[in-house]
Protein backbone atom coordinates (compact mmCIF):
# COMPACT_ATOMS: atom_id res chain seq x y z
CA UNK A 1 0.00 0.00 0.00
CA UNK A 2 2.89 2.38 0.77
CA UNK A 3 4.56 2.19 -2.38
CA UNK A 4 1.03 2.23 -4.24
CA UNK A 5 0.98 6.16 -2.13
CA UNK A 6 4.69 6.84 -2.78
CA UNK A 7 3.91 5.80 -6.99
CA UNK A 8 0.50 8.32 -7.19
CA UNK A 9 2.81 10.84 -5.43
CA UNK A 10 5.71 10.95 -7.64
CA UNK A 11 2.98 10.80 -10.78
CA UNK A 12 1.32 13.54 -8.72
CA UNK A 13 4.75 15.68 -8.93
CA UNK A 14 4.72 15.27 -12.76
CA UNK A 15 1.35 16.70 -13.66
CA UNK A 16 2.06 19.27 -11.70
CA UNK A 17 5.25 19.60 -13.76
CA UNK A 18 2.76 19.63 -16.76
CA UNK A 19 0.99 22.17 -15.31
CA UNK A 20 4.21 24.93 -14.89
CA UNK A 21 3.69 24.14 -11.23
CA UNK A 22 7.61 23.27 -10.52
CA UNK A 23 7.46 24.83 -7.39
CA UNK A 24 5.43 21.75 -6.26
CA UNK A 25 8.72 20.05 -6.96
CA UNK A 26 11.30 22.33 -5.03
CA UNK A 27 8.04 22.45 -2.32
CA UNK A 28 8.60 18.18 -1.69
CA UNK A 29 12.48 18.67 -1.18
CA UNK A 30 13.81 17.69 2.11
CA UNK A 31 15.65 20.94 4.00
CA UNK A 32 19.32 18.27 3.46
CA UNK A 33 18.55 17.31 -0.12
CA UNK A 34 21.21 16.39 -3.51
CA UNK A 35 19.76 17.37 -6.93
CA UNK A 36 22.20 15.83 -9.90
CA UNK A 37 21.59 16.12 -13.75
CA UNK A 38 24.45 14.45 -15.15
CA UNK A 39 26.06 15.57 -18.15
CA UNK A 40 28.22 19.15 -19.14
CA UNK A 41 25.12 21.40 -20.05
CA UNK A 42 23.26 24.24 -18.75
CA UNK A 43 20.89 21.89 -17.15
CA UNK A 44 23.62 19.63 -15.71
CA UNK A 45 25.67 20.08 -12.29
CA UNK A 46 24.55 19.82 -8.79
CA UNK A 47 22.23 21.37 -6.79
CA UNK A 48 21.88 21.67 -2.65
CA UNK A 49 19.66 24.64 -2.04
CA UNK A 50 16.07 25.54 -2.98
CA UNK A 51 17.37 29.03 -4.31
CA UNK A 52 19.65 26.92 -6.98
CA UNK A 53 17.20 24.64 -7.93
CA UNK A 54 14.71 27.86 -8.42
CA UNK A 55 17.06 29.23 -11.07
CA UNK A 56 17.63 25.98 -12.69
CA UNK A 57 13.79 25.26 -12.97
CA UNK A 58 13.33 28.46 -14.38
CA UNK A 59 15.57 28.04 -16.73
CA UNK A 60 14.40 24.70 -17.27
CA UNK A 61 11.33 26.20 -18.54
CA UNK A 62 12.93 29.19 -20.53
CA UNK A 63 14.15 26.83 -22.87
CA UNK A 64 11.41 24.26 -22.87
CA UNK A 65 8.19 26.25 -22.08
CA UNK A 66 5.02 23.82 -22.11
CA UNK A 67 7.84 20.62 -21.56
CA UNK A 68 5.49 18.12 -20.71
CA UNK A 69 6.19 14.78 -18.65
CA UNK A 70 5.26 11.56 -19.77
CA UNK A 71 6.12 9.06 -16.96
CA UNK A 72 6.72 5.83 -18.72
CA UNK A 73 7.35 3.65 -15.35
CA UNK A 74 7.28 4.62 -11.71
CA UNK A 75 9.24 1.70 -9.78
CA UNK A 76 9.76 2.26 -5.59
CA UNK A 77 11.33 0.20 -2.70
CA UNK A 78 12.31 0.64 0.56
CA UNK A 79 10.86 1.55 3.97
CA UNK A 80 9.33 5.08 4.67
CA UNK A 81 12.36 6.43 6.32
CA UNK A 82 14.97 5.22 3.37
CA UNK A 83 12.37 4.88 0.12
CA UNK A 84 14.09 4.97 -3.30
CA UNK A 85 12.09 5.77 -6.79
CA UNK A 86 13.47 5.25 -10.22
CA UNK A 87 11.53 6.81 -13.16
CA UNK A 88 11.53 6.62 -16.99
CA UNK A 89 9.97 9.77 -18.27
CA UNK A 90 9.86 11.07 -21.61
CA UNK A 91 9.80 14.84 -21.91
CA UNK A 92 7.81 16.28 -25.23
CA UNK A 93 7.81 19.59 -26.38
CA UNK A 94 8.33 22.03 -28.62
CA UNK A 95 11.60 24.37 -30.07
CA UNK A 96 12.27 26.67 -33.09
CA UNK A 97 13.82 25.08 -35.92
CA UNK A 98 16.12 27.02 -38.20
CA UNK A 99 13.21 27.88 -40.20
CA UNK A 100 11.89 29.54 -37.23
CA UNK A 101 8.63 27.91 -36.87
CA UNK A 102 8.02 25.29 -33.84
CA UNK A 103 9.77 21.67 -34.28
CA UNK A 104 8.71 18.29 -31.83
CA UNK A 105 11.34 18.46 -29.61
CA UNK A 106 11.26 14.22 -27.18
CA UNK A 107 13.77 13.36 -24.66
CA UNK A 108 13.64 10.71 -22.15
CA UNK A 109 15.39 10.39 -18.85
CA UNK A 110 15.28 8.06 -15.97
CA UNK A 111 15.79 9.45 -12.01
CA UNK A 112 16.59 7.47 -8.93
CA UNK A 113 14.83 9.68 -6.13
CA UNK A 114 15.58 8.97 -2.54
CA UNK A 115 12.78 9.80 0.20
CA UNK A 116 12.54 9.75 3.58
CA UNK A 117 9.35 10.36 5.01
CA UNK A 118 7.53 11.77 2.42
CA UNK A 119 10.56 14.17 1.22
CA UNK A 120 12.94 14.13 -1.11
CA UNK A 121 16.32 14.15 -0.30
CA UNK A 122 18.53 13.23 -3.56
CA UNK A 123 17.49 13.19 -7.28
CA UNK A 124 20.00 11.90 -9.66
CA UNK A 125 18.89 12.40 -13.48
CA UNK A 126 20.52 10.38 -16.55
CA UNK A 127 19.20 11.90 -19.62
CA UNK A 128 20.13 11.44 -23.70
CA UNK A 129 22.46 13.90 -23.50
CA UNK A 130 23.35 13.50 -26.68
CA UNK A 131 20.05 14.26 -28.53
CA UNK A 132 20.04 17.42 -25.70
CA UNK A 133 23.34 18.63 -26.49
CA UNK A 134 21.93 18.60 -30.23
CA UNK A 135 19.17 20.89 -29.71
CA UNK A 136 21.03 23.32 -27.68
CA UNK A 137 22.94 25.51 -30.91
CA UNK A 138 19.06 25.51 -31.76
CA UNK A 139 17.99 27.37 -29.15
CA UNK A 140 20.72 29.62 -28.97
CA UNK A 141 20.64 30.69 -32.79
CA UNK A 142 16.76 31.43 -31.74
CA UNK A 143 18.30 33.72 -29.23
CA UNK A 144 17.97 31.61 -25.85
CA UNK A 145 21.08 32.52 -24.20
CA UNK A 146 20.16 29.69 -21.04
CA UNK A 147 21.73 27.34 -23.92
CA UNK A 148 24.65 28.54 -23.91
CA UNK A 149 24.39 29.20 -19.98
CA UNK A 150 27.47 27.85 -17.30
CA UNK A 151 26.05 25.29 -14.88
CA UNK A 152 23.84 26.66 -12.26
CA UNK A 153 25.60 24.49 -9.50
CA UNK A 154 25.97 25.31 -5.37
CA UNK A 155 27.83 22.24 -4.15
CA UNK A 156 29.14 22.92 -0.49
Amino acid sequence: MYHAIVRGRVKRLFDEANRGNWRAIVDGLDDQFTYRFAGDTPLGGERRTKAAMTAWFERLYRLFPGAKFVPQAIISSGPPWNTRVMTYVKIRGTVPSSAGVQAPYENEFMQLLGLRWGRITSVVTLEDTQRFERILPVLAAAGFADATAAKIEDVL
